[in-house]
């Protein structure tokens, strides 16, 4: 079985969209829990248009890291993953992740590659071949969306911090997936990528959101590098490709682009430099 985590907020149609995919997954041995951080009881409707699916519908106050800790306590399920509620899956998606799982017993977590509804790749540079994932790695493309884990892995690293990710009480309001997709490297278990499977996301790259994202997700990322351990010279290479990209978008007169870029490089700076010593809480271990 498959355990699919989604918490959402202010999102129908989008929600609606990877109901009616799961509707018609080859694979059937599945469960949504669903974490509802709504003020109104809008999500009821969209789990009574889809009575063949087993749904629980939890709540919990604003955070996405908060949310996710609210369902985990609950999976049945042997694989773990944490769908976006604007993200869909492929007919025969989850039953490419349950063969995957399948045929390599060595790794206790795969992430996919997320893309369009018509098939271009979205959000990181993605790379063309299969690998087993690095620390490195998990900061290019480590995010929750496309991440599926063996529920045992669930059980040892705990839960996500909740000073960290969208709606945190905290200014961090990225980098939860970093640091939950590294506790696992850190025990000695092996994540795999592969691009041969898919999940659909919309596009990351418009201009707006980078405008509007850019300081405060690097902001997270970097803090969690230094939390992890990445030495200052690692975190260097980082800092030098938004440096360069603004650098680049600044020559070319993308004045708006170079903004973002350079903003970017705030965040990476203040994050890893700057942050408090004590935002990450010890992880709380979860019962099997």
């Amino acid at each position: 079985m498959i355990s699919l985590i989604v918490a959402t907020i202010d999102r129908v149609t989008e929600l609606e969209r990877l109901f009616a995919s799961l509707e018609i997954q080859s694979y059937r041995d599945f469960e949504v829990i669903v974490v509802d951080q709504n003020s109104d009881n809008r999500v009821l409707a969209v789990i009574d248009n889809h009575k063949g699916l087993s749904v629980r519908r939890l709540t919990s106050g604003k955070g996405l890291s908060r949310a996710r800790n609210v369902a985990l306590p609950h999976v049945r399920g042997d694989v773990v993953a944490f769908p976006d509620d604007d993200c869909w899956y492929p007919d025969d998606g989850l039953a490419t992740v349950v063969a995957w799982f399948g045929s390599h017993p060595e790794f206790s977590g795969l992430l996919a590659t997320l893309r369009d509804a018509a098939g271009n790749t979205v959000g990181p540079r993605w790379p063309s071949a299969a690998r087993s994932c690095t620390r490195d790695d998990i900061f290019r493309f480590g995010i929750s969306p496309n991440a599926f884990l063996r529920r045992r892995v669930v059980e040892a690293i705990g839960s996500f911090n909740e000073k960290l990710g969208i709606g945190a009480p905290t200014r961090y309001q990225s980098g939860e997936d970093f640091d939950y997709f590294l506790r696992p490297l850190a025990l000695g278990m092996k994540l795999a990528y592969e691009p041969a499977i898919t999940v659909h996301h919309p596009s990351f790259h418009s201009l707006e959101r980078l405008l509007e994202r850019s300081y405060s997700y690097s902001l997270g990322g970097a803090y969690v590098m230094r939390l992890h351990g990445f030495s200052p010279a690692h975190f260097a290479k980082y800092l030098l490709r938004s440096v360069a990209g603004a650098g680049v978008s600044l020559c070319k007169g993308d004045f708006a682009l170079a903004y973002s870029y350079s903003m970017r490089a705030a965040g990476q700076v203040r994050g890893y430099f700057f942050g408090p010593r004590d935002l990450r809480a010890a992880p709380e271990r979860l019962g099997t």
